[in-house]
């Protein structure tokens, strides 16, 4: 008879390794057997769990459900070893981190030596995207997120926070003339961000209370903060970029900020789960740890 809890100890591998080879290999088992193990399970349940192409793996509505619920009792059962296992023994296993490219490479990354240092055993895979992803369907155990709100659909934990500074370079403004108001604003060529929640418009609280939008075209659009801030350093356009990009080019002039005293909306750096119960305890180590260190964020300190 199937063992109905490694069936599903083995789709959750599948779905978390995105494959039947890797789960195979995390598992010790054969390709044969864990590929018998899925058809075992879909035969229990009624259901297709997964649609197998020559490429890529791909849940169905079922499978999706089964596993978010599978994993929530996988994570309480080793929540509960972990209560009466000796504190002392060492976290393992893989964690699967998605964060944006330009926050992730400029201020995730260079954290990560030392908690690897600390837990040796935690097997780190860190996916660098400005896309947004699918948590769940693309396994995922944690994610950062830049928005004005977390996703109401996930767990959040605040990391940080980080303005929205309206940027030039002073070349840009030589040539057109300094920015005094909205209006002069909009004549300016500007320099988008491809994945904007709001697409290419910016809305912006005057010094009077108003709100006021800018929508006009933008000349270039980048697929993430490193494009937009080269942009800028070339003279291109104006950008909306967070501090936390360009804090040193702030405090050296090569980039100056236009019309501060307008404000958009400042945004919160958050670190989202799928789960709403019991974490995994790679990813809670995880996730202290990177609250604890952005405590104090290190470009506020930065400029002042």
């Amino acid at each position: 008879m199937m063992d109905r809890l490694r069936a599903y100890q083995v789709f959750v591998a599948i779905v978390a390794r995105g494959g039947f080879g890797r789960a195979a290999a995390e598992l010790g088992m054969s390709p044969a057997n864990v590929s018998r193990h899925v058809q075992q399970l879909e035969a229990s349940l009624g259901t297709r769990l997964l649609e197998r192409t020559s490429r890529r793996l791909a849940l169905t509505d079922s499978g999706r459900d089964v596993y978010e619920r599978a994993r929530r009792v996988l994570d309480d059962i080793a929540d509960l070893e972990g209560n009466f296992a000796d504190p002392d023994r060492a976290a393992r296993g893989r964690l699967r981190i998605n964060a944006p490219m330009t926050f992730g490479l400029s201020w995730l990354a260079p954290l990560l030596p030392e908690f690897a240092a600390r837990h040796p055993a935690i097997e780190l895979d860190i996916h660098y995207n400005d896309r947004v992803i699918e948590m769940t369907e693309e396994a995922f155990d944690v994610a950062l997120r830049i928005s004005p709100a977390g996703p109401e659909s996930q767990v959040s934990r605040k990391v940080a926070s980080t303005g929205m500074l309206l940027c030039a370079a002073p070349s840009l403004l030589a040539r057109t003339g300094n920015t005094e108001n909205i209006e002069t604003l909009r004549s300016l060529p500007r320099v988008g961000y491809q994945f904007s929640d709001t697409g290419n418009l910016w809305s912006l609280l005057a010094p009077d209370g108003s709100r006021q939008e800018v929508d006009t075209p933008c000349a270039v659009i980048c697929a993430n903060g490193f494009g937009m801030k080269a942009a800028v350093l070339r003279g291109e356009g104006v950008a909306l970029l967070p501090d936390f990009l360009v804090h040193r080019e702030l405090a050296s002039g090569e980039i100056v900020q236009c019309l501060p005293t307008c404000r958009s909306e400042a945004m919160d750096i958050r670190i989202v789960y799928a789960g709403r119960r019991h974490l995994a305890r790679p990813a809670r180590l995880f996730i202290d740890f990177i609250v604890e260190r952005f405590r104090r964020p290190p470009w506020e300190a930065m400029r002042r």
